[in-house]
């Protein structure tokens, strides 16, 4: 779980394990919509708070600036949630786009922070080892139920190493030949399979900048559509990590409208972007 908090001037979130950093996300965002209330004239630059009657004039810029960000933080801090989740904003059933470098710790640390949310995990990788290792370390036990989709070549050898023997896991081995609908009916399966087990269903899809290269802008998108109705169909909380730089700005545009939310994953925060 970890704290949360909204902007009441924008469409704007942000979740962070420890508040701190976020705090520095706060006060840049206040900040920003706060500029009208600071005045940079010779001989120095001051500022009036736009909630109360607080201002400041000062020579020294750059720390009238930041004395500024940590007023206005000052009115913000009693509006931080705690024990919080991301899919909470999507009460907890829809699709989660997640923006960071592959496998950055901004992207690892999402997928611990999901994967704490499911009862039933499917991971839809090439990377099975690694994911399985992950959810392993990030849970300290192994959910009631994991199912591997992957086209690795030998999934077995991959997880070598990784004592499974009495975890209750399933792996489906994909034709890295598969189209999109035969693996959009597969991943149905899977749903319909475990869709009436008890317990919440996270699914990571892990694939979906290599979906995008093999098969083009238009078939991604309209395969998307109908996999994220899959998913809410199946209460499912399903999220997307993407590496921005591995696709066309003009694809993530067209893409975007598929998911409930979208956030940018750093190393010590989540980010949401604007819905609309």
């Amino acid at each position: 779980m970890v704290y949360r908090w909204r902007s009441r001037q924008a469409d704007f979130t942000v979740w962070g394990a420890k508040r701190e950093p976020m705090s520095e996300v706060i006060k840049s965002h206040l900040f920003e919509h706060s500029q009208d209330n600071v005045s940079q004239e010779d001989p120095g630059v001051s500022w009036e708070c736009p909630y109360c009657d607080r201002s400041e004039i000062s020579y020294d810029e750059e720390k009238t600036i930041q004395n500024f960000k940590d007023h206005l933080f000052e009115h913000e801090d009693q509006f931080i949630e705690s024990s919080t989740h991301v899919a909470d904003d999507i009460d907890r059933a829809g699709n989660i786009l997640v923006k960071g470098p592959t496998d950055s710790p901004g992207i690892d640390n999402a997928r611990a922070h999901f994967f704490a949310a499911g009862d039933i995990i499917i991971l839809i990788t090439t990377n099975p080892g690694a994911r399985l290792r992950l959810l392993r370390e990030e849970l300290g036990s192994w959910p009631a139920l994991t199912v591997v989709l992957t086209t690795k070549d030998n999934p077995a050898a991959d997880i070598s190493g990784l004592d499974i023997s009495n975890v209750p896991i399933e792996i489906v081995k994909l034709s890295k030949q598969l189209g999109l609908s035969k693996l959009g009916r597969t991943i149905s399966q899977v749903l319909e399979d475990h869709g009436n087990s008890e317990g919440k269903i996270v699914v990571e899809f892990d694939i979906l900048s290599e979906i995008i290269t093999k098969f083009g802008e238009k078939p991604s998108f309209k395969f998307l559509q109908i996999l994220t109705n899959q998913f809410e169909s199946a209460d499912a909380i399903a999220y997307y990590p993407l590496d921005p730089d591995s696709v066309e700005e003009s694809t993530i545009s067209l893409i975007n409208e598929s998911f409930d939310l979208r956030v940018r994953a750093t190393e010590t925060n989540f980010i949401s972007e604007p819905r609309y």
